[in-house]
C-alpha cells in the first residue's frame, strides 16, 4: 500500500481519484491547492503526487518546481492529471519538470490504476532532472497558445454580440451600480433622436420622459425591496420637439455572488401601438386585434433576439471566462517569481482585463436580453395534472398566505395530458398570482379538473376543436375586470396596474403556452363576479410515467457522432463523453459528419447534433444519417430551437433537444437517456 497525495480544486475530482486508489488498496491524502499539498507533501511525504494543473492560488506546474526544490521532496515521482491540456501540449514543460506521466482526466478508471502502479513501480528514481529554463519556456508557450485561443474566440463572440445588439428591434442601456450608463445601442438613438455620447452617464434617463427619474434610478442602482425592476409608459419629447410613446423597462443586475452589479434598460418605442389604442377607444371598432398583432410581433422580436444571443454566446463565453480567471492567475504567479519578465507579464495581463470586461459586459446584457423572450422547446410527455396542481399550491402556499382560501375539485379520474411538468407548474404559478392580486383584501379561490369530451358539431360558445381534453378551471372572488379590460387581457405587455407593478406578461405567457400544447384558454370576467379562467388541454393515451430517482449518470461504451459548429463546444462535449468512456467520432458540420460516418467501419449508437449548423441544420443531417444508419439514436441540443419549434409547434415524438448551456450532469444523463431509447 502507499501513501498517495491528490491535487485539486475540484472535490468531486479528489473524490473519484480516492475512490478509484482505494480501491486498489492505496492511502489517498488531499489537498485543494497547491500551497496546502506542499505542506503536506513535507510533513508526510508521500510515494507519490497526483495533481491536476490549472489551480488557483499555486497551480501544479508551481507545486512542481517547489517539490524539485526542496530536498527532501526532490526525488518524489509525480503525475500531472488535466482536463485543460492536451497531453501534447502538457509533455514538454512535463519531461522538463521531472514529471513522470502525464494522465488525462479523461482516462477511464483502469489506466489511472495503471499509470500510479507504474509509476510506483519505478519508484523515486522515475524522477528525472530539472530543466528550469526549458520547463519555464515550454509552460509559457502553452499558456499563451490557450490565451491566443480563446482571446480570439472572446473577440468574434463580442463583435457578434455588438452586432446583434446594435440591430435590436428595441433600443438597450447598460450601466454601472451608481446608474451611469456606460453602453447605449444604435436603435435608442434613432428613438431619443439624440447621439450617442448624450445617453451616457445619466443623459440616458430623457428615455422615460417625465416619469420619476429618482425612483428609476433606485431600481437601477438596486435599492428596490421587490425583485429589482420596473417597466413604465414613458411620455418622450425629441430634440426637434416631435412626441412619442415609450415603454422603458429597468432591471438591476447582481454578479454570481448575488451582489449588485449594474443594471439593463429596454426602450421600446409604442407610438403606434398607443396611438392605435386611442383611435380604438374612439371609434369602439375592432383595430384592437392590429394592435394586439403588432405587440405579439414585437414580443417575437425580442424572442427571436434572446434566441439569437443564446445559441451564440452560451456555447462559450462561461468557458472564456473562467480560463481567462486561471491564465491570469498563472501569468501574475510567473511574474512574482520572475519567471516571466515583468514588461510581457503587464502587456498580457491587460489584455485579459479587456477580455474579462467584454465577456462580462456580453453575458450581463445576454442574461437580460433572454428575461424578454418566452418562446421554449416543449418535451412532451404524459403527465398528471392533478399532481401539477398539488405541487403548485404547496409551493404557492407561503406566498398566498392565510388572505385566500383555495379549494380544489380535482376529479379521480382524470386523463393524463400531453405537456411538460415545468410549463403547467408556470401556466399555474402565473394564474394563481393573477387572481392573488385580484383579491388584495382575501377571498377565495377555486381550482377544479374534469374530463371533457368535445364533439364536432358542439354548440358551446367557447370554440373548441373537438376532442378529448382534461378541463382546468380557476375562479377567483376578486373584483373582475371590465369588458374593456377584458379584451386586452391576454395582450403582451397589458397591465391594469401602477407603473412598475407588473410586466403584463403573466395572461400572455400562459395563453402561449396553452396555445402550444393545442389547447385553449378562455377568460370569463365582469366587475364585482370574480374571474374564471377555463383551460382545456388534450389528453393522451400514453401512461404516466414515474421519474426515476436522480443519480450519477451512467457512462458508456457506445460510439457517439458529435456535429457542432462551435470549437469550443466540441472540444468540450468531446472531453466529457470521452471521459465517461464512450467513443466519439467530431466533425464541424453535417456534411463532415456523414462523411466521418460513411468511412466509419463500426456501428454509430448515437448523433449528438446542434439544431443550428451552418450549411445543414440538425434535422437534415439526422435524414441523411438514417438513410444509411437506420437504427442511429438522435439527440438534438440548441440554445435556442426557435426554428425547430417554428416548424412543428412542438417536437415530434421521440425528438429531443437539450438546451445549452447544459451541466455534464445533465448531458450524460439525456445522452444515456437516448441511448436507451435507440436501442429498444
Amino acid at each position: 500500500m502507499a501513501i498517495i497525495l491528490v491535487v485539486d480544486d475540484h472535490a468531486t475530482n479528489r473524490e473519484l481519484v480516492r475512490t478509484v486508489l482505494g480501491y486498489a488498496g492505496h492511502q489517498v491524502i488531499e489537498a485543494h491547492e497547491g500551497a496546502e499539498a506542499l505542506s503536506m507533501a513535507h510533513a508526510q511525504h508521500p510515494d507519490l503526487v497526483l495533481t491536476d494543473i490549472l489551480m488557483p492560488g499555486m497551480d501544479g506546474y508551481e507545486l512542481t518546481r517547489e517539490l524539485r526544490a526542496a530536498e527532501d521532496t526532490a526525488r518524489t515521482p509525480i503525475v500531472f492529471y488535466t482536463a485543460n491540456y492536451l497531453e501534447a501540449e502538457t509533455r514538454p514543460f512535463a519531461e522538463a519538470s521531472g514529471v513522470a506521466r502525464v494522465l488525462l482526466k479523461s482516462s477511464d478508471p483502469q489506466e489511472l490504476m495503471h499509470t500510479v502502479d507504474e509509476v510506483l513501480a519505478e519508484g523515486r528514481t522515475s524522477a528525472g532532472s530539472v530543466d528550469t529554463a526549458k520547463a519555464d519556456q515550454s509552460y509559457l508557450r502553452a499558456v499563451s497558445a490557450k490565451l491566443f485561443d480563446k482571446d480570439k474566440a472572446l473577440s468574434d463572440t463580442e463583435t457578434r454580440f455588438r452586432l446583434m445588439a446594435d440591430a435590436s428591434p428595441v433600443g438597450i442601456v447598460f450601466g454601472d451600480h451608481d446608474g451611469y450608463a456606460n453602453y447605449v445601442n444604435t436603435r435608442l438613438t434613432e428613438i431619443i433622436g439624440r447621439p450617442a455620447e448624450d445617453l451616457l452617464a445619466l443623459g440616458w434617463l430623457c428615455c422615460a420622459g417625465d416619469v420619476d427619474h429618482d425612483a428609476i434610478l433606485r431600481v437601477a442602482r438596486g435599492r428596490e425591496a421587490r425583485d429589482g425592476r420596473d417597466q413604465y409608459r414613458c411620455r418622450v419629447e425629441q430634440p426637434g420637439g416631435n412626441v412619442l410613446w415609450a415603454n422603458v423597462q429597468v432591471r438591476a443586475i447582481h454578479d454570481e455572488d448575488s451582489e449588485h452589479a449594474g443594471f439593463i434598460a429596454t426602450v421600446d418605442d409604442v407610438t403606434a401601438l398607443v396611438e392605435a389604442d386611442e383611435r380604438s377607444r374612439a371609434a369602439e371598432r375592432g383595430q384592437d386585434v392590429e394592435a394586439k398583432d403588432r405587440a405579439t410581433e414585437r414580443l417575437e422580436s425580442l424572442s427571436t433576439l434572446a434566441g439569437g444571443v443564446a445559441h451564440d454566446f452560451n456555447n462559450i463565453l462561461g468557458s472564456v471566462l473562467a480560463f481567462e480567471n486561471f491564465v491570469s492567475e498563472s501569468i501574475t504567479e510567473l511574474a512574482a517569481t520572475e519567471r516571466l519578465d515583468a514588461e510581457t507579464s503587464v502587456a498580457l495581463l491587460s489584455d485579459l482585463t479587456q477580455i474579462r470586461k467584454g465577456g462580462e459586459r456580453a453575458v450581463g446584457l445576454t442574461q437580460q436580453l433572454l428575461t424578454f423572450g418566452s418562446r421554449k422547446v416543449i418535451n412532451r410527455s404524459a403527465m398528471d395534472l392533478n399532481q401539477a396542481i398539488r405541487e403548485s399550491n404547496a409551493l404557492l402556499a407561503p406566498t398566498v398566505g392565510t388572505r385566500l382560501r383555495v379549494v380544489t375539485d380535482l376529479a379521480a379520474d382524470l386523463g393524463p395530458v400531453a405537456a411538460e411538468p415545468t410549463v403547467v407548474a408556470q401556466i399555474l404559478l402565473n394564474l394563481t398570482v393573477n387572481a392573488d392580486q385580484a383579491m388584495p383584501d382575501g377571498g377565495a379561490l377555486a381550482i377544479a379538473t374534469a374530463n371533457v369530451e368535445v364533439p364536432a358539431d358542439q354548440q358551446d360558445p367557447m370554440p373548441i376543436p373537438a376532442g378529448r381534453y382534461a378541463r382546468l378551471t380557476i375562479r377567483d372572488t376578486g373584483h373582475g375586470m371590465t369588458a374593456e379590460t377584458l379584451k386586452h387581457a391576454v395582450e403582451p405587455f397589458y397591465t391594469t396596474r401602477g407603473r412598475g407593478m407588473g410586466t403584463g406578461l403573466g395572461l400572455a405567457t400562459a395563453y402561449g403556452i396553452v396555445n402550444q400544447l393545442g389547447g385553449t384558454l378562455h377568460i370569463k370576467s365582469s366587475p364585482g363576479h370574480g374571474t374564471t379562467v377555463t383551460i382545456h388541454l388534450p389528453r393522451t393515451d400514453q401512461p404516466v410515467e414515474t421519474p426515476a430517482d436522480e443519480a450519477t449518470p451512467a457512462g458508456g461504451t457506445e460510439t457517439i457522432l458529435v456535429a457542432e459548429d462551435e470549437d469550443g463546444i466540441r472540444d468540450t462535449l468531446t472531453r466529457t463523453l470521452s471521459k465517461a468512456g464512450y467513443a466519439v467520432l467530431a466533425a464541424a458540420t453535417g456534411p463532415a459528419a456523414l462523411e466521418l460516418a460513411a468511412h466509419h467501419p463500426g456501428t454509430i449508437q448515437l448523433l449528438l447534433s446542434d439544431v443550428i449548423m451552418p450549411g445543414m441544420l440538425g434535422d437534415e443531417l439526422a435524414e441523411h444519417l438514417h438513410e444509411k444508419r437506420p437504427d442511429t439514436g438522435i439527440l438534438f441540443m440548441s440554445g435556442y430551437a426557435g426554428d425547430l419549434m417554428n416548424r412543428y409547434g412542438v417536437l415530434k415524438p421521440g425528438v429531443t433537444v437539450l438546451p445549452k448551456p447544459f451541466t455534464t450532469t445533465a448531458l450524460l444523463t439525456a445522452v444515456r437517456t437516448a441511448l436507451s431509447t435507440a436501442a429498444k
